[in-house]
């Protein structure tokens, strides 16, 4: 590098004191550059070996070649840029013998040459341009630079110079794609890209049967490249079939760079998913395509001269859709007969099953979308329905060989293919929540294949079916904008989230069976998920009339808490004799939701004390005994079995499930003399499109409350004194002292006559009962010692 700096500055220098003419310079500089490329030869061959003892030449000879080469690339280019000497066509010409001169010379002088002459090449269109924009020729002439860089990494195994050559060789067409490119350079890009795919997957080093690490690294950098490579010509031929319009040309050049994709991966098992890739390539190549305006307002197909067809009795597929449909179905034969031929003779036959099969679904699918925007259309569905039959004969092909090494997994990756093809053609018939029961019902379908052919695809396709469905059912909020039903009193929640509930819950049996515990509780804990929204919306239609209303009422609150209380409960009790974790985690989730509900909503903030709502006009069997007395029987429920299991978890939900049933008790017993008082509605306001006010509270509606109280007190003290339960005498003792503090700080200046006479004396009976109950039962006093023994006949 010094030596060419020094020739640079040199010509630099001349030129500074005009000691020579611009030609004479330019020669000069040629002539050095020869001379200098020479020397290095020279010294290579001869002079290093015979004027020191070292077995290889050493740095000299590079050094100078690569000086040699820096110089003839900075005479030429002076010639041209600066001085005038040459046209651009001689320049240009000139300049890229010299870059593969330099390839030439690095095969004698080692990569650094190599690494100078790559990226003067793919800088020569840049720097000499003769102005006419010809595609041509600078795609024949960066085709040249590819197969020179393919000889050199091929036996030289230089990577460095293999990415930097990847790089130029990519960045020149999507340069071009974003400034001159043109409909007539289809055919030069087309032909250029499919090239460098054919020279690109040849880069394989010439290497010997000597296993090394350094053989095995040389192998990982060869597959790194390829795969990078192919990536980048898959990418480039999308753009090129876009910017072209998906004229034939370049559709034709995307279905040879998708054959020879195949090709590739046919030829070497490691590079098999090739044609996964060139699949890829085709899908995003559809999703993208224009599709013309095929529908008037009327729901017409229009056709290529503005003629209308009415859809019912027209062509099947509108004029100008034929394009697309053709070129579909093409490049769909293409991959499924390419990878139903290479199942019996590769290595690795379920990939190309998996291709096979994947082909003509996605494409459907892609096509089904972007025609109809998922809407019905049973034309679509046949075609469907054609595709699972196709796919459900390979797979019967291929079941006669399914001993065969690899072919169980290639029989259910067509099995596979069918099934999605017939949900599909479900999805394409159904509307709405059909869409997604046509996806869940491949879950079970997959769980009942992977019975007979146990393979971890198709547990890994169940994981990502499932996922979607999850998220289509639970995060999709467009659920509620779906058409209400058919059936009366059931909306489209009965078979929208049941069939998905019953295939999950299936579906998770039959893959715990065959040991795959976590896709197992998944699938379990996405049944749950599907069971309880089932039954929750289907509350909301019954209360609400539509599950997208915005309102939430005292009734639906109640039947939500209830349910999710039972269901809970329920997975409760399965959680004592599994080690399930889904049951675990379901009840203490349900469970919360259904006590945070229940104590913020329907005891404190909407209450039937905090809004108006009518409650029923019959003592005990009304709304407050769905919202406060069935709860109550839930958590009594959850204290009696915790109480029997007795673990640490239990003893805790034993405790707020008794706090629970006092609480809700309590608040039923009080909200019932309310009642008794005032009727169905008990505060003022509007209810049921008229204002209802209540009338106010009575001195003997004060006394009820502490009547009612001190009687639910006594209850608590009979159970607590019977059962042995301190637990129950504190409430019971609790409950007096509210009802002493409502006397003395309430009923004391609020009540008058007999009514307060009354509350203070039945108050102090009470207590006196109270004193003497404990006195009877809870503390009794036991005869003195002295006592016993005088009165012992045998004693003394």
């Amino acid at each position: 590098m010094t030596v060419a700096l020094a020739g640079i500055f040199l010509v630099k220098y001349s030129i500074d004191q005009d000691w020579l003419g611009p030609a004479v310079r330019c020669a000069l500089g040629v002539l050095a550059g020869v001379a200098l490329t020479a020397a290095g030869e020279w010294c290579r061959r001869r002079f290093l070996r015979r004027a020191t003892d070292l077995p290889e030449p050493g740095v000299i000879p590079p050094a100078l070649g690569a000086a040699g080469i820096a110089t003839l690339y900075s005479s030429v280019y002076a010639a041209f840029a600066l001085y005038d000497l040459i046209g651009a066509l001689l320049a240009f010409t000139a300049l890229a013998v010299i870059s593969f001169f330099s390839f030439a010379l690095a095969l004698l002088h080692g990569r650094f040459i190599a690494v100078l002459g790559l990226i003067g090449g793919y800088l020569v269109p840049a720097l000499v341009s003769t102005g006419e924009g010809s595609a041509l020729a600078l795609f024949s002439f960066l085709g040249a630079l590819a197969v020179a860089l393919t000889v050199i990494v091929r036996y030289r195994g230089w990577w460095m110079v293999a990415w930097l050559g990847l790089a130029g060789a990519a960045a020149w067409p999507a340069l071009w794609f974003a400034t001159r490119w043109s409909p007539a350079d289809a055919p030069v890009l087309g032909v250029y890209l499919v090239g460098l795919a054919a020279l690109f997957f040849h880069v394989r080093p010439v290497v010997g049967t000597e296993r090394s690490f350094k053989l095995v690294l040389l192998v990982r950098q060869a597959d790194a490249f390829l795969w990078a490579s192919a990536v980048a010509i898959a990418t480039l031929i999308f753009v090129l079939v876009r910017v072209d319009g998906y004229a034939p040309v370049s559709l034709a050049f995307l279905a040879v760079a998708s054959a020879l994709f195949l090709h590739a991966g046919f030829r070497a098992q490691r590079y098999d998913l090739l044609g996964a890739l060139g699949l890829l390539a085709v899908l995003a190549s559809f999703a993208t395509w224009d599709i013309p305006g095929l529908l008037d307002s009327a729901g017409r197909a229009i056709g290529e001269h503005g003629w209308l067809y009415d859809l019912g009795r027209g062509p099947v597929v509108p004029p100008l859709l034929v394009p697309y449909a053709s070129v579909s179905a093409a490049f769909a034969a293409l991959f499924g007969l390419a990878g139903l031929l290479a199942v019996w003779r590769t290595r690795r036959p379920w990939v190309w099953a998996a291709v096979s099969a994947a082909a003509p679904v996605s494409l459907l699918a892609v096509g089904f979308w972007r025609v109809q925007a998922f809407d019905i259309d049973l034309n679509w569905a046949v075609a469907a329905l054609v595709v699972a039959a196709l796919l459900a004969r390979a797979a019967m092909q291929v079941a006669r060989d399914r001993d065969r090494p690899g072919m169980p997994g290639a029989l259910a990756a067509y099995a596979m293919g069918a099934v999605a093809a017939l949900s599909l053609a479900m999805a394409m018939s159904l509307e709405q929540a059909w869409l997604t029961v046509a996806l869940s019902l491949q879950v079970p379908a997959l769980a009942a294949i992977h019975d007979r052919l146990p393979l971890t695809g198709l547990r890994r396709v169940t994981w990502i079916i499932a996922g979607a469905v999850l998220s289509r059912l639970i995060l999709n909020y467009q659920v509620f904008d779906y058409t209400v039903g058919i059936l009366p009193g059931f909306g489209w929640t009965v078979y929208g989230y049941g069939i998905p509930c019953a295939g999950f819950w299936y579906a998770a049996r039959r893959y715990r069976a065959h040991g795959d515990v976590a896709l197992a509780r998944f699938l379990e804990a996405g049944a749950l998920a599907f069971g309880v929204l089932l039954v929750s919306l289907q509350i909301r239609f019954w209360t609400a009339g539509d599950i997208g209303a915005t309102t939430y009422s005292f009734l639906e609150r109640s039947l939500q808490t209830v349910a999710w209380l039972a269901i809970a409960y329920g997975l409760y009790l399965r959680s004592d004799e599994s080690a399930r974790d889904v049951f675990g985690w379901g009840w203490r989730l349900l469970g919360g939701v259904a006590v945070l509900q229940l104590v913020l909503l329907q005891v404190l903030a909407a209450g039937p004390l905090s809004r108006p709502v009518a409650v029923g006009d019959y003592p005990v069997v009304n709304l407050m005994l769905l919202a406060y007395g069935l709860p109550a029987l839930f958590a009594a429920l959850f204290l009696r079995t915790a109480r029997l299991r007795r673990s640490r978890d239990d003893r805790l939900v034993a405790m707020i499930a008794g706090v629970l049933v006092l609480v809700l008790v309590f608040v039923e017993v009080t909200l019932e003399v309310r009642r008794a008082f005032h009727g169905s509605v008990l505060v003022s306001g509007f209810v049921d499109g008229g204002f209802r006010e209540a009338a106010e509270t009575s001195n003997a509606e004060w006394y009820a409350y502490s009547v009612a109280w001190l009687v639910y007190a006594g209850v608590l003290l009979a159970l607590g004194i019977r059962r042995a339960s301190s637990a129950l005498r504190y409430a019971s003792l609790a409950l007096v002292l509210l009802t002493t503090a409502k006397l003395f700080v309430f009923d004391m200046a609020e009540l008058a006559g007999l009514v307060r006479v009354a509350s203070f004396l039945g108050l102090g009976l009470s207590l006196i009962g109270v004193g003497y109950l404990y006195q009877r039962y809870v503390f009794p006093q036991r005869a003195p010692a002295a006592d016993s023994e005088r009165s012992d006949p045998g004693s003394g």
